[in-house]
């Protein structure tokens, strides 16, 4: 959720039945405001909470440029008060998601990660080097918005399109309208591939329907009571959903979750 229109997004959360107490919310607006002015941000978001043992850890992301994810920077706090910026480890893997151990809330804790390759040594894992891993892997493989919401410049610069207006009710309910929030890993011939119209400044942008397996069942969805909100919930990192209101420009996404990948999704879903 983007800062500057947090308050506006928080009620929202109520339909997926989660919440923010005032008093945290307060401290958020004031500190993430703050952290945003002193690291001179052009955008900052506030992802969610993570569950630890002894603790939770609160998460945020922001750009210094107007490019969403060039130089990105992620930062957590405990307090909702003072942030500590993660920095990204040098030897990180994706092999991380593998980790099944509960985060204790000792950001200088060490994790053992047994490798799977026949006499290779277990790798060790700080918590705060896994907790940038968590962060960027929920961003990169689960986060969505709706299309239209991104757009990409002719020199590749991706940044918030200042005049979406938001899906209408009847393409609010389709996965195949919503895209993930990162920079396109697939080609543009792919991702525009069977659009019957299409902008290639916003339709560039990777597809959830087709890029997360097992295709269109990694997702669910639910409307409110009005059906003009919705709410899109990722299989494989339980606790991250994204939500929009149809013919506007609100939305965003939420993660309230323990850190761990489900990796029993394909026994979970007919395939």
């Amino acid at each position: 959720m983007e800062i500057g229109n947090f308050s506006e997004l928080v009620p929202l959360l109520s339909n997926f039945w989660r919440t923010i107490p005032t008093a945290l919310q307060l401290k958020l607006e004031s500190s993430l405001t703050l952290l945003k002015q002193d690291h001179q941000l052009s955008k900052l978001f506030f992802l969610g909470r993570l569950e630890a043992h002894s603790t939770s850890y609160l998460l945020a992301f922001g750009s210094p440029g107007l490019d969403l994810f060039h130089q990105r920077k992620f930062y957590y706090s405990r307090t909702g008060v003072d942030w500590i910026l993660l920095l990204e480890p040098t030897d990180w893997s994706n092999e991380w998601s593998q980790l099944c151990a509960e985060f204790t809330g000792n950001a200088s804790f060490a994790f053992k990660l047994r490798s799977l390759a026949m006499g290779s040594p277990s790798v060790v894992v700080r918590e705060q080097d896994r907790l940038w891993y968590v962060m960027y892997a929920i961003l990169r493989e689960a986060a969505g918005v709706p299309r239209g919401a991104l757009r990409m410049s002719n020199d590749r610069v991706v940044v918030v399109n200042p005049f979406f207006q938001g899906l209408s009710r009847e393409e609010l309910v389709e996965l195949g309208n919503y895209q993930h929030f990162r920079r396109p890993e697939r080609s543009a011939e792919e991702n525009v591939r069977g659009r019957k119209e299409c902008n290639l400044s916003f339709d560039v942008f990777d597809r959830l329907e087709v890029d997360v397996l097992p295709e269109g069942k990694s997702f669910t969805m639910r409307l409110d009571d009005s059906d003009r909100v919705v709410v899109w919930s990722s299989l494989h990192w339980l606790g991250l959903d994204f939500f929009h209101k149809a013919n506007s420009n609100v939305y965003g996404f939420f993660y309230q979750g323990n850190g761990r990948k489900n990796w029993d999704l394909p026994f979970m879903v007919e395939l």
